[in-house]
């Protein structure tokens, strides 16, 4: 008898199915509008004709059901347990990072640009999303030189009394001071809107009549201004390619898959133009179809950023709940469509370019990883090439407020979410190996989850580091897990007296390489990743101390 021999006694409404194996863990998440019908289809047929489904059955010791109200209720659940047990036989994005906005309240006294990360519901304006901290820290660098806006924090607005230093350069109208009414200052922002949003053709129009009233004026100096900022604007409009039949605001998914792993792109349409573009890499067992829908839904969560239109590569089954379920995250009307023909199909052809690239890319980047990783290992005597890499670093003053870090890359890429901070308690004066020796009881005598065991810990300093490190991990008893230190180069004089140096446990000499061998490099930035967290917690905790805060 087999887990779904009991098919029959399934109900016959929405809801959303569990498969599991003979240890609980959760193989599967799926969905359907009728759950006998669709478990039927597994017991009798051996499910919808899928390769995996098979080898998804041989390894099922039990099937549980979920009822819903409706088909987007089921949706809604599906995605949430997919989130929470990670199947390896549904979609799963390796990207989770949530991507840079910029957020306008013109509600505010006075409005000013700032970062968020998340899309609230308080009627403010969002644009982006950005895929770097540092695209979206240049569009406000050229925000601030064209537009005098406030950037103040609140707190320094609320306590201003002059007026800070960009406006004596021109480039704040101080409001923060009281130099400008909130009347004056509204057109100012937006103007700013028009720029975000790429309607340039007005504040172009707007520009230049402004511009010729000036020079009537005779005020040359500032007309000259204007006409620079008219020709740095076009240049930009030059550079950036026009999509001149798509208009508003458009996401366009592109889809690149092989076997069980794939790459999505998303190419971001802002009033005709291209502004980003995000990939996004994936594991699934399942169909396209369904691998699409669970996408979508897993990209365009609560808090994202949504635009008008979705462009998709080809369609999904049963679309109405997953484009309703869409529209009421987002909280508007949302178009979801699959152009055959125009503008938009080729949007949808050069994203799908956009992913099958990335997914190139990104394949070149594991291989390039995995000969590295086999390297590090004969240089570090591992039984096998590193695929999780725990870096640990110490930071104090003379004693004072010390602080360990732990970081975490795995594949050679870091995981902020398995990135612990540690304020050492344990230890009094200036006592590195003492402390060393603390966080990592701390990391490998705790029950907590770290997100699994590492395959090599590296430790930032020499022997008598490394050496605490091993006692450390020997008292915790966590069994055997490979450590290695690297110390820093010395510098006397201006001269190198030392370069950076590996050391290995049981080992008298360090092992030493050239300063451009990719696996000191590694080693390198994982080190300095720890030292830059330690070293940030510690100026936190120090802070606090100066300002009389626990």
């Amino acid at each position: 008898m087999g887990p779904l021999s009991g098919w029959k006694t399934f109900p016959r409404a929405p809801g959303v199915y569990l498969m599991s194996d003979a240890r609980g863990k959760v193989l599967y998440v799926g969905k359907a509008k009728n759950l006998r019908a669709r478990l039927h289809q597994y017991a009798i047929g051996g499910g919808d004709g899928r390769p995996q489904i098979p080898h998804l059955l041989g390894r099922t010791a039990s099937v549980r059901c979920i009822v819903t109200s409706s088909e987007k209720e089921a949706l809604l659940l599906e995605n949430t347990l997919i989130k929470e047990h990670r199947p390896p036989f549904n979609i799963f994005l390796r990207d989770d990072k949530e991507y840079l906005l910029l957020r306008i309240d013109r509600k505010e006294a006075y409005p000013r640009p700032e970062l968020v990360r998340r899309v609230a519901k308080d009627g403010a304006m969002y644009f982006g999303p950005f895929s770097s901290a540092r695209g979206i820290r240049e569009t406000l660098r050229i925000l601030y030189r064209f537009f005098p806006l406030c950037s103040c924090s609140r707190k320094k607005f609320a306590s201003r009394t002059r007026p800070c230093l960009n406006y004596q350069m021109g480039r704040c109208a101080g409001a923060c001071a009281g130099m400008i009414s909130r009347e004056e200052y509204l057109p100012i922002v937006d103007d700013a809107v028009r720029f975000l949003r790429g309607n340039y053709r007005d504040l172009l129009k707007g520009w230049r009549t402004e511009m010729t009233g000036l020079a009537r004026e005779m005020r040359f100096e500032e007309a000259a201004r204007l006409r620079d900022r008219i020709t740095v604007v076009e240049n930009t409009l030059v550079r950036q390619r026009v999509v001149r039949a798509v208009s508003g605001e458009v996401d366009t998914v592109g889809w690149f898959r092989e076997g069980d792993e794939g790459t999505a792109a998303i190419l971001h349409i802002r009033e005709g133009r291209l502004s980003d573009a995000h990939s996004y890499h994936f594991r699934a067992a399942g169909g396209e179809d369904e691998a699409l829908t669970s996408f979508l839904l897993q990209h365009y969560s609560e808090g994202v950023y949504f635009p008008g239109e979705i462009l998709l590569p080809h369609a999904i089954p049963d679309p109405k709940p997953v484009y309703s379920l869409l529209s009421e995250r987002a909280g508007r009307p949302v178009v979801v469509r699959v152009p055959g023909k125009g503008e938009r199909a080729r949007l949808v052809e050069l994203a799908n370019r956009n992913a099958a690239e990335a997914n190139r890319m990104r394949k070149e980047k594991e291989a390039d990883y995995e000969r590295l990783s086999a390297r590090l290992a004969s240089l570090c005597r591992l039984q096998g090439p590193p695929v999780r890499i725990e870096g640990f670093d110490i930071s104090n003053i003379g004693g004072a407020e010390p602080t360990g870090s732990m970081v975490t890359f795995i594949g050679g890429r870091a995981v902020k979410k398995w990135y612990r901070k540690f304020a050492v308690r344990g230890t009094t004066g200036q006592d590195d190996f003492a402390m060393m020796e603390e966080v990592v009881r701390r990391r490998f005598g705790h029950d907590e989850d770290f997100g699994g065991m590492p395959d090599l810990v590296l430790i930032d300093g020499g022997k008598g580091q490394l050496s605490s490190a091993l006692a450390a991990m020997d008292a915790a008893g966590c069994g055997f897990v490979p450590v290695v230190s690297l110390a820093k180069e010395r510098v006397r004089g201006g001269r190198t007296v030392s370069r950076e140096r590996i050391f290995l446990p049981g080992r008298k000499n360090p092992v030493v390489l050239s300063g451009n061998d990719p696996v000191l490099l590694l080693l390198m930035r994982i080190r300095d990743e720890a030292h830059r967290f330690a070293l940030s917690y510690h100026r936190t905790r120090r802070a606090k101390q100066f300002t009389g805060h626990t």
